[in-house]
């Protein structure tokens, strides 16, 4: 089976990606388009936007904005001249048009926001490019970027097998067709190989030639702790806007049970809290 690495920005992908070489290296763009979250750089929007042109994805929209933050965009394109090896950039609907969609923002009891923008997006781009052998298609291996000390976020047994909707044609009226398929099973190289949080960041330490976000995948996910997402407020504020004018747009909705991100801009900064630990999604795509 061919083998694809999930990318996300964060050292520990990344360190996937260089040392278990993939037949194709795939990162997945979570958009929004708030114009006040627009990187500075028009240039790396333009390149941004190309890439999602070589994909054919950019069919659903050019790039305004990511959910993440910035250093995430230039992250990647250091790491595809530090690999010597084309990422193939992926984006699916807009976020602000996935909660317009659903009628609510993510949570925990209903965590729709990988699946969707992520797992969807790589799904049915790499359905239509799987070999055949006899007529019968054959699975990616999908690597995913788990370490050995988080191992227990890793599936097992039957949920390894990735299956999503994927876009099948249209209808004699002009609706959608769709079929749900199985087009790769999860793959845990790191974990294989016992590779722990120290050598990943070992490996970094001396490197300049890539350079990571502090806080890697979406700012405002509901999975970081209070203190992250207070944080986040202050390195950027009109992201965080964004996740918290989701919550408003819909009477008693908000990303965390327990509070709303406009209050969490309110709490005092912990400053010895230990920043910079993504996200830790129980989906298993949004990795460090």
């Amino acid at each position: 089976m061919k083998a694809v690495n999930s990318i996300s920005g964060g050292r520990t992908s990344a360190y996937m990606a260089m040392n278990y070489p993939a037949e194709m290296n795939v990162f997945m763009l979570v958009c929004i388009d708030d114009v006040r979250c627009k990187p500075k750089d028009d240039i790396l929007v333009q390149r941004i936007n190309e890439r999602l042109e070589r994909s054919g994805t950019i069919e659903h929209g050019e790039f305004i904005a990511t959910a993440e933050f910035d250093k995430v965009l230039t992250t990647i394109f250091d790491l595809e001249q530090a690999m010597g090896r084309e990422i193939t950039w992926l984006r699916g609907m807009s976020f602000d048009k996935l909660i317009e969609k659903r009628k609510m923002v993510p949570k925990k009891l209903a965590r729709f926001c990988t699946s969707v923008l992520k797992m969807d997006v790589i799904g049915n781009y790499l359905y239509p490019r799987m070999d055949e052998v006899d007529d019968v298609k054959q699975l990616f291996y999908n690597n995913v970027g788990i370490r050995y000390d988080e191992k227990e976020r890793a599936k097992e047994g039957d949920d390894r097998f990735v299956t999503t909707k994927i876009h099948n044609g249209y209808h004699p009226s002009g609706r959608n067709k769709w079929l749900k398929a199985t087009w790769g099973v999860a793959n845990y190289p790191l974990i294989e190989d016992k590779v722990s949080h120290v050598t990943v960041r070992e490996y970094w330490k001396y490197r300049t030639d890539v350079t990571f976000s502090e806080d890697s995948n979406c700012i405002g996910c509901f999975w970081k702790p209070v203190q992250q997402l207070r944080k986040n407020w202050e390195d950027a504020p009109n992201k965080m806007r964004w996740f918290a004018e989701q919550e408003k747009k819909r009477e008693e909705d908000s990303w965390k049970n327990e509070t709303t991100y406009e209050n969490i801009s309110k709490l005092g900064l912990q400053k010895d809290f230990y920043f910079g630990t993504g996200s830790g999604c129980k989906a298993g795509y949004c990795t460090d």
